[in-house]
């Protein structure tokens, strides 16, 4: 709860008032809302994205420069930016914005001063925008007042909205819905059975999205290139996209399996092609057998021994022992997953085997150290100019810290880039900190890691496919 004094003298004033203004006062508003669409969303306002767009007044920052966020408010030009407000409803919001239809009383017939909320991205932004549609308001007026506090929950908002819901193709019938952190029901457990089977999370399947299951979610993503790093909006949000994703890879991978694999059961004495895939696969899996299209003592012993590491039976006299039934036909297509038969076909390029070994390209990313870049040798500041100027821009902007088009000078908005990745990155403690804005050494390092972790993770990636080294080569030039 907000404890106000009833009366506090604050020494901000508007843009256009000469006197000083008495903290907090009630007013009526009349309110709307805004929202940042996205390419790809199910329904537009206007029928298109770009017309949605330039309805928004573009989606991706204030007119201060603030990256939206839910409780940024946009409001006439006689209310400074900072000014704090509560909106019943809504909750403690704060002035960062100023558009064209955003009017005093007055002004294009309107009976009160015009405010606007930003309510999400994409789809989402857009129905809880379309909720609140236009209401009149009575509203506390705070000013600028540090003792206040921002306080607002738009129901069901993510960061993760900015990947925009894949609005074309099928829908995935395995992953249902989106799930993120603390999720916990039957369809965490599908998530993560599937992130296991391709190698992104070695976790119990639990039905529990811990932190191991979002970091399996966070080392798909970037293997399949839905994002950079860690740090991008939606990482570890199982999402539309992601779940769409990831049903292709496992159906990817399944189909590559039923191609080396048998898919009726095998037993002693029987011949042919399916018994010659069979003793190519426990081959690859590093057990000794000859590739002969006789299912003989051999091949009954090398699928006696895949079934005592399994644990699905202790001696050869157990029931099924040396037959290739389904279970052991479905234990040993799990273990197919990443194997490089001879025709180069690599089932499913999210994994390297060695033997029996079995490693994800994601977590060696994860744990092997990353090489060191230098793209920044100095520091950049306020008032700044130059190539090295626009390149950080060109990385903030890569990061979504940056709306503007990179110019090459250090600007406000830059300054403004720079301390939400400084915020983000646990850099400073606060914006005033006199680090921030400042792109110093401590900076610097960390958007290094954050590039060589990218270009580690492209370098993994490109060895399973040399055309797309070629591609992302000349991506990173």
């Amino acid at each position: 709860m907000l404890l106000m004094p009833v009366t506090s003298i604050v020494s901000a004033q508007s843009a256009d008032s000469t006197n000083t203004t008495v903290f907090p006062y009630e007013q009526t508003f009349v309110i709307s809302a805004y929202y940042s669409p996205l390419d790809g969303q199910k329904k537009y306002v206007t029928g298109s994205y770009k017309g949605d767009l330039r309805l928004n007044g573009g989606g991706v920052h204030g007119a201060d420069g603030s990256n939206v966020y839910p409780g940024m408010v946009a409001a006439p030009k006689n209310y400074a930016f900072g000014t704090k407000m509560k909106v019943p409803g809504v909750g403690v919001v704060a002035v960062h914005d100023r558009g064209g239809a955003i009017v005093n009383a007055g002004q294009r017939n309107q009976t009160h001063d015009r405010l606007d909320i930003w309510m999400g991205y994409g789809d989402a932004g857009l129905q809880r925008a379309l909720h609140w549609g236009r209401r009149t308001v009575e509203v506390t007026v705070y000013g600028i007042d540090s003792t206040v506090q921002e306080s607002v929950d738009l129901e069901g908002y993510s960061e993760a909205e900015k990947i925009a819901e894949v609005a074309t193709g099928e829908e995935p019938k395995t992953f249902v819905q989106d799930l993120s952190l603390n999720d916990q029901n039957g369809d965490v457990n599908k998530l993560q059975t599937g992130l296991k089977k391709l190698g992104y999370y070695s976790g119990d399947i639990n039905g529990d999205y811990d932190d191991a299951t979002r970091d399996g979610v966070v080392k798909f993503q970037i293997a399949v290139g839905l994002i950079d790093s860690s740090n991008d909006f939606g990482s570890g949000y199982f999402g539309p996209q992601t779940r769409k994703a990831l049903e292709d890879a496992l159906n990817k991978s399944q189909t590559e399996i039923n191609d080396h694999l048998p898919q009726t059961p095998l037993s002693k004495d029987d011949q042919g092609d399916d018994v010659k895939k069979l003793q190519t696969a426990l081959q690859k899996l590093g057990y000794t057998i000859d590739v002969t299209g006789v299912y003989d003592d051999q091949t009954v012993n090398a699928i006696l021994q895949f079934q005592k590491d399994q644990k699905v039976v202790v001696s050869e006299n157990d029931f099924g022992a040396g037959v290739f039934g389904p279970k052991t036909m479905k234990l040993l297509a799990n273990k197919l997953v990443g194997v490089n038969f001879d025709d180069g076909n690599v089932i499913t390029a999210s994994l390297v085997s060695t033997n029996n070994d079995v490693v994800s390209t994601a977590n060696a990313a994860a744990e092997t150290s990353v090489t060191p870049v230098v793209v920044f040798t100095k520091d950049l500041k306020l008032g700044d100019k130059g190539d090295d100027v626009r390149r950080l821009q060109e990385e903030l902007k890569r990061m979504n810290y940056l709306g503007i088009e990179p110019s090459g000078y250090y600007g406000e908005v830059t300054q403004h880039a720079v301390l939400k990745f400084q915020e983000v990155q646990g850099l400073i403690g606060s914006p005033d900190d006199n680090a921030a804005g400042y792109f110093g050494a401590g900076t610097r390092s960390r958007i290094h890691s954050i590039i060589g972790e990218r270009q580690q993770v492209a370098d993994l990636m490109a060895q399973k496919n040399p055309i797309a080294k070629k591609d992302e080569d000349v991506a990173l030039k």
